[in-house]
């Protein structure tokens, strides 16, 4: 009779082991899918850590960090279905089946998080977890790369930090003071000096990036005022994806593009999106034919478009095909080439192709090659633009090689969002880009598809967009800056630090266990 009367209390328990971290995936998916509800995520991890801190095993807190990852990736990546069907070539099935077995993939960064709170505890300060998080989002693979900075595109001042460390300065701040809340919360009553000991010291270092943001706001601001200035046009085709790789219809495509560019003032320089000619082009090829060359009002205007290219011979075994942007001078003469570095899984290669094509419904075992390394295209007056290709823009380390070995001052993305169709998808794209122009402090010029065509100034502020599905043409000024910051020189300085530290808390953590044992 006993064990019935405490059933509904087990019962209870157990329900809010499973809710909680359920509550914790919503809060911190919600400014993925909404930025002006930044908010939510500095609380966003309380619920889990009472999970982890009650949970009867390290197997139940490890879960409940698994069950909170699997959630926030199935909410703030929901359109990732689509994309996975359409751009992957799988059934709808198949898809649903790749999508949540990626989520489950990928909430392994939070289970392994729950597994260093539960082992090793929250430290002086509650500072503990913000140095397992920054380690974690620093080392742990991801197809679709996001950072907790990227939650706070709609608070400005806190995340000018990245010029600094990167994109792992704010997630370390908002972290922590999830920590300070939860140890507040949950400290003796009796012991308020204790208890709130470790907010005052993360409210500080909240303080402390508000301060720097602001005062680098100001800064970046005045120079950007007294920079020189490149006139360019983002041509967007809006091209349907089920109008795209049909012969029959590429001729249409390319007259689409060619006409808005015929209807341009002078410009500096023009960019297409990603894929815009949609014939192969040789990879070493000296002129583009001028049956694909559009029309320019300016005789010095450059030309940059994306499309495939190949190397080697069709329909032999030394064959190679890039994703790849190419750069003109008016008169169609290639100036520049660079082939994509970071390609997309399932999309534009398929991960274990040679068992995976084994298997019945499943699409191509090929795909493309990936390219070896930053090129900048070098333009008149000492303007070099680094041509980011599809999500390369998502990739902190990425766009600073680019910046740090190619002397890149303005950077430009190429890509082709309309393969997460009418989603969330492509607004994700520039919400989870823009860090790239605090970190560099260059202007992020996004010339897409469909949309969403935007330029993000070096404040990491979206100064301009073209409305989706629209065809259009976006003609303003980039300003071109040549300050190197301390992130683009020294790199994941901080990044590596935290997570050496973590390391050797592992290492106490594990002598102790073993001596206890």
């Amino acid at each position: 009779m006993a064990s019935k009367r405490f059933e509904p209390r087990t019962a209870c328990v157990i329900s809010l082991q499973l809710l909680l971290p359920i509550v914790s995936a919503i809060l911190l998916a919600a400014p993925y899918i909404e930025p002006r509800l930044f908010l939510s995520v500095w609380v966003a991890f309380v619920p889990l850590f009472g999970v982890v801190q009650r949970a009867g095993s390290w197997r139940r807190a490890v879960f409940s960090g698994w069950l909170m990852g699997f959630f926030a990736h199935l909410i703030g990546f929901h359109w990732l279905t689509y994309t996975i069907s359409v751009f992957g070539g799988f059934p709808f099935a198949v898809s649903v089946v790749i999508f949540l077995a990626y989520a489950a993939l990928q909430a392994l960064q939070m289970a392994l998080f729950a597994l260093l709170v539960r082992a090793i505890g929250f430290g002086p300060l509650a500072i503990f977890p913000a140095l397992f998080w920054v380690s974690l989002e620093f080392l742990f693979p991801l197809l679709f790369p996001w950072h907790l900075a990227n939650s706070q595109v709609s608070f400005l001042w806190l995340i000018q930090s990245a010029d600094l460390v990167g994109p792992y300065g704010a997630g370390f701040v908002v972290v922590w003071m999830n920590a300070a809340i939860y140890h507040a919360r949950c400290a003796p009553k009796k012991d308020l000096v204790s208890a709130w000991l470790p907010m005052a010291y993360a409210g500080l270092a909240l303080m402390v990036s508000l301060v720097y943001g602001y005062q680098r706001l100001e800064a970046i601001g005045a120079e950007m005022a007294s920079a020189r200035k490149l006139s360019v046009a983002a041509v967007q085709g809006n091209v349907d994806i089920d109008m795209k790789w049909n012969p029959a219809l590429a001729q249409k495509n390319l007259d689409q593009h060619r006409s808005l560019t015929a209807g341009l003032d002078e410009v500096q320089l023009v960019i297409w999106p990603e894929s815009a000619i949609e014939a192969m082009i040789p990879e070493q090829l000296q002129a583009l034919p001028l049956e694909f060359l559009p029309s320019f009002k300016l005789e010095r205007s450059a030309f940059i478009f994306g499309a495939r290219s190949f190397r080697g011979h069709p329909g032999q075994a030394d064959l190679k095909e890039f994703n790849t942007a190419f750069m003109t001078d008016a008169r169609g003469r290639i100036l520049g080439r660079y082939h994509k570095q970071v390609l997309l899984a399932f999309g534009e290669y398929l991960p274990f192709a040679k068992i995976l094509s084994l298997l019945p419904a499943m699409p191509f075992a090929g795909g493309f090659t990936p390219g070896s390394g930053p090129v900048a295209f070098f333009l008149a007056r000492g303007v070099r633009v680094a041509p980011l290709i599809c999500y390369e823009d998502l990739m902190p380390e990425l766009a600073r090689k680019f910046v740090s070995e190619a002397r890149a001052n303005v950077l430009v993305n190429l890509t082709n969002d309309a393969w997460y169709g009418k989603s969330l998808g492509p607004w994700q794209h520039l919400w989870l880009a823009q860090s790239r122009a605090i970190e560099t402090r260059r202007s992020l010029l996004r010339v897409t598809n469909t949309g969403v065509t935007s330029l993000v100034n070096a404040k990491g502020e979206v100064v301009k967009t073209l409305p989706m599905f629209t065809p259009a043409v976006m003609q303003t000024e980039v300003d071109i800056l040549n300050e190197e910051t301390y992130y683009v020189r020294f790199g994941d300085w901080f990044a590596w630090a935290m997570t050496m530290v973590v390391a050797a808390l592992c290492l106490l953590q594990l002598k102790r266990t073993w001596k206890r044992s």
